[in-house]
């Protein structure tokens, strides 16, 4: 199966880009948004070029792939978030990345369901290496297929108690458009949750980029949480297929006791539920397993809404030059340095 080739979204016709994310969407298990049409317009105006291509062999299995010049070592292609493998898909997958590799020194993929020996075990034996993972690792994951009553009761008692405190104390959720004025609220609702917690967000522009992107291919929603008529907290929904993350959030700091994220969250849920969305992830939480890592805050408000938290794959690299061995043990001080000299993420 020939792939597609370079091909930018801005070249292309919006029926080209449909027949794209119908591929993704019937080929790969947890369809991510990283794997649409909509991230690919928007990453293809940075340092990033995205291609489209085919890398599957006895099935279609279409894959979005990255390209940037890593500063000393040469092109780097990166597959984030690709799902749907087994360990039978890895070895012709592995030749055709080979095959088509161009000038890239090495490949990372990145792949978006549960961690399962088996098929780490057939990405080592086709020549792969564990490599820093630029994705989130372990995450919150709210199966939203089911009733109101089944949510609520695989949640935390923590967390049904913590929206009904909310609802006492008068907090009101909605979504609301991507107005240029609800934009600036909720950069000052990011900007001010960047300097209480030490997080990392990305800068105004690229955010403004990102929510205006799936907002406009009607995959992304904003909301709100009201108090007296203030807002006091946000978030932004990315969707694809019948998937959905919460990709930023913030809230004012003087009123915690409102639980108003709490609330938030809730009733995004009851939204994404209602509207047939089957699956919300919470994005990042540190591991369990990892008690002192930064984020213990972050990972008990999200692990109130399930009872397990997810592990996905590890990260993987292909290496296709004896430099990538460097890049490879290296990475995470070249992006470290990247980002103090920058102040943004390299990925």
């Amino acid at each position: 199966m020939a792939g597609v080739g370079g091909a930018v979204l801005g070249a292309q016709s919006d029926q080209v880009s449909v027949d794209w994310d119908e591929r993704v969407l019937a080929a790969h298990a947890h369809p991510h948004f990283m794997q649409s049409s909509t991230w690919e317009a928007i990453r293809s105006g940075g340092p990033w070029t995205v291609s489209r291509r085919g890398l599957g062999t006895e099935r279609d299995y279409p894959v979005l792939v990255f390209e940037r010049n890593a500063e000393g070592f040469g092109t780097l292609q990166h597959l984030p978030r690709v799902s749907g493998l087994t360990p039978d898909d890895i070895g012709p997958l592995t030749e055709r990345i080979r095959a088509e590799r161009g000038t890239a020194f090495a490949t990372k993929i990145e792949v978006y369901q549960p961690r399962e020996e088996t098929l780490v075990a057939a990405f080592e034996s086709s020549g792969w290496l564990p490599t820093r993972a630029s994705q989130y690792r372990h995450a919150v994951v709210v199966e939203t297929a089911m009733s109101e009553e089944e949510i609520l009761s695989r949640m935390k008692k923590r967390a049904r108690s913590e929206i009904r405190v909310a609802e006492r104390n008068g907090v009101i959720v909605g979504r609301v458009e991507l107005s240029d004025e609800n934009r600036r609220r909720m950069l000052d609702l990011v900007r001010e949750t960047e300097e209480r917690s030490g997080a990392f967000f990305r800068g105004p522009g690229y955010l403004e980029r990102v929510w205006s992107a799936f907002s406009r291919d009607d995959r992304g929603h904003l909301y709100f949480a009201w108090h007296d008529g203030r807002v006091v907290a946000g978030a932004f929904v990315a969707l694809f297929g019948g998937n959905a993350w919460y990709k930023d959030g913030g809230s004012l700091r003087d009123q915690p006791q409102l639980m108003a994220s709490r609330l938030l969250q809730w009733e995004i849920i009851r939204d994404l539920a209602a509207t047939g969305v089957g699956r919300y992830d919470l994005g990042h939480v540190p591991s369990p397993a990892e008690p002192d890592a930064p984020g213990q805050g972050v990972l008990v408000f999200k692990s109130a809404f399930v009872r397990e938290v997810s592990e996905f794959m590890p990260a993987f690299q292909l290496s296709h030059e004896e430099r990538a061995e460097q890049w490879r043990r290296g990475e995470r001080e070249f992006i470290a340095r990247h980002l103090e000299r920058t102040g943004d993420y390299w990925y």
